[in-house]
């Protein structure tokens, strides 16, 4: 049970897992970056618009001009050239001025998903609900079974140790009865305790009455919570698959964000100390600001220095769409999360029915419920996994 808590605990303490959906501050820089990008690029692209009607105007006219007029074509030739230049420079600050937003929007996004999350609430949901699931599978949390095993145990005392058929099945229930053992409710193991105890207690009389008695109850307690166990292992094997993803993606997260504090020349300590550490919206959208600021100065270095001959352009659209495929990710990530606790939701639903379980089985299965209901609703308060996954196909698309 632990590796499944470990699949929640990782979304909840690794607050470097940073490309989740953003915090409501983040959002808000995110906005600004998205609404200044789409702005400028506007407006770069109207004065394409004129400069491309400007040249066609200018075209004409030369065309229209008398080869006498020798003055008035050299002065039109002169403003073509002009033209036709300021369109050369328009056409390269395009692509400049949107890759330098979305360098930031990128770096903005890989500080983002710590701040939205609310790890006491989740992570106390979450414990209950896995610590009560484990609970279902524990047969001595049934007083059928102790009541059971307590004759059990006084008949087994007194029976011939040597026989080897009788200790195969004692040790088995004793297997199956012991947390600590770890065996699952299911396979060769339970099959033979199953078996071994109706075999045995086809061969008693009356003085082993309450021994007896008490066996059929247990027994149907006993597949009970086999049949739940062998269910419930298929989808913790899908949260364990999850678990190893998610920590392939938090290392490729820390390795991003150490080479792109690297990079912009960010130290690793300012953004322990003054985002993660922040308490207040404020003083990380100032943090943030203030990067942006970082990354800006280190673009204008890059692209006035000879030796990069543009490489720098390169690099940061590398970084843009590796936090792009970490978002991307991480929404898969989530939604197969939100998927599994809607198979937990059906798991407990099918073993809910008191006309074909007991009661005492149905009791505890009904209370998965209440702690599940609430691991859904901060689940759903922390994480929007369609959301992401939208929002990460289109974070570099400006919107006309």
């Amino acid at each position: 049970m632990s590796k499944i808590l470990t699949t929640f605990t990782l979304l909840l303490l690794a607050v470097n897992l940073s490309f989740g959906q953003t915090d409501s501050t983040n959002n808000s820089i995110s906005d600004q970056i998205k609404i200044e990008r789409d702005k400028q690029l506007k407006e770069l692209g109207d004065k394409l618009k004129l400069n491309e009607d400007e040249v066609k105007r200018l075209k004409e006219k030369l065309s229209s001009i008398d080869d006498s007029k020798t003055k008035e074509k050299l002065k039109t030739i002169e403003d073509l050239q002009s033209a036709v230049s300021g369109r050369l420079k328009i056409l390269e600050e395009a692509p400049k001025t949107k890759l330098s937003l979305n360098g930031q929007l990128a770096f903005t996004e890989l500080l983002s998903i710590q701040r939205d999350l609310q790890p006491a609430a989740l992570f106390v949901s979450s414990r209950e609900f896995f610590n009560q699931l484990g609970n279902v599978s524990n047969l001595q949390k049934y007083s059928s079974f102790n009541s059971w095993k307590t004759e059990y145990d006084k008949w087994y005392t007194a029976q011939d140790k040597n026989d080897q058929m009788l200790q195969l099945i004692n040790n088995s229930i004793s297997l199956i009865c012991n947390p600590a053992s770890k065996v699952p409710l299911y396979g060769s193991i339970t099959q033979t305790a199953s078996y071994g105890i109706s075999s045995i207690i086809s061969t008693m009389g009356r003085k082993n009455k309450e021994l007896v008695n008490k066996t059929p109850l247990m027994l149907r307690l006993l597949n009970a919570t086999s049949q739940f166990d062998n269910q419930k292992a298929i989808i913790d094997h899908e949260w364990n698959l999850i678990n190893k993803e998610l920590d392939q993606l938090q290392i490729e997260n820390d390795g991003l964000l150490k080479e792109q504090f690297n990079y912009y020349g960010i130290t690793l300590e300012s953004y322990q100390n003054r985002y993660l550490n922040a308490t207040l919206d404020n003083e990380r959208d100032k943090y943030k600001n203030e990067c942006r600021k970082i990354i800006i100065d280190k673009f204008a270095a890059l692209d006035t220095d000879s030796k990069t001959n543009g490489k720098w352009m390169g690099q940061v659209e590398t970084y843009m769409y590796k936090v792009q495929s970490l978002r991307l990710r991480f929404g898969q990530l989530t939604n197969r999360m939100l998927t599994n606790i809607s198979q937990y939701e059906q798991l407990i639903e099918l073993y809910s029915d008191d006309s074909k379980f007991t009661p005492e089985f149905t009791t505890m299965t009904k209370g998965l419920g209440k702690s599940l209901s609430a691991v859904r609703k901060n689940f759903n308060s922390s994480f929007k996994p369609e959301k992401y996954i939208e929002d990460s196909a289109v974070m570099y698309i400006e919107k006309r």
